[in-house]
């Protein structure tokens, strides 16, 4: 049985829901720790001279504030303690096996879109992660939600 895992959402409220609800499964008794990784736009802005460093850390900030506040409110439901939601900040794969690693989890839950082709299996962030990583990774299949017209 799993102790401490480590949930790794994106901020679509359909996906994450999938992710966060299936996680309970996973570990009923352990602690669940839910992160969301703001990857830096360095490249975005760099192209324009306008663009200072005061200003993209400004973005950023705000960037990571506001996903802070989605994070709280996809968790709510769940029973997610606020001590055990946070937002960090780097390229995602990396940020979680240093978060897997420095803090102790037994687990990575993540969600995954799966691709067809050289990603067929996992998508690419699952995939970087799972390779890289001496724990557990759960990977939940994401699949395309359907619309229909009313």
């Amino acid at each position: 049985m799993y102790k401490k895992a480590l949930v790794a959402i994106d901020l679509s409220k359909e996906e994450a829901n999938l992710v966060l609800s299936r996680s309970t499964a996973l570990i009923p008794d352990g602690v669940r720790s839910v992160v969301h990784v703001v990857e830096p736009q360095y490249v975005q802005y760099s192209f324009d001279p306008t663009f200072t460093g005061s200003m993209i850390k400004a973005l950023e900030d705000e960037a990571q504030r506001s996903a802070l506040r989605r994070v709280e409110a996809l968790c709510e439901p769940h029973g997610i303690a606020t001590k055990n939601q946070r937002v960090a900040f780097g390229h995602t794969s990396t940020t979680l096996k240093r978060l897997i690693a420095d803090e102790g989890y037994d687990l990575l839950v993540i969600g995954t879109h799966g691709r067809r082709g050289s990603r067929f299996l996992l998508g690419s962030t699952a995939n970087s992660v799972l390779h890289g990583t001496e724990v557990d990774v759960h990977a939940i299949r994401i699949t395309p939600v359907e619309h229909t017209k009313t």
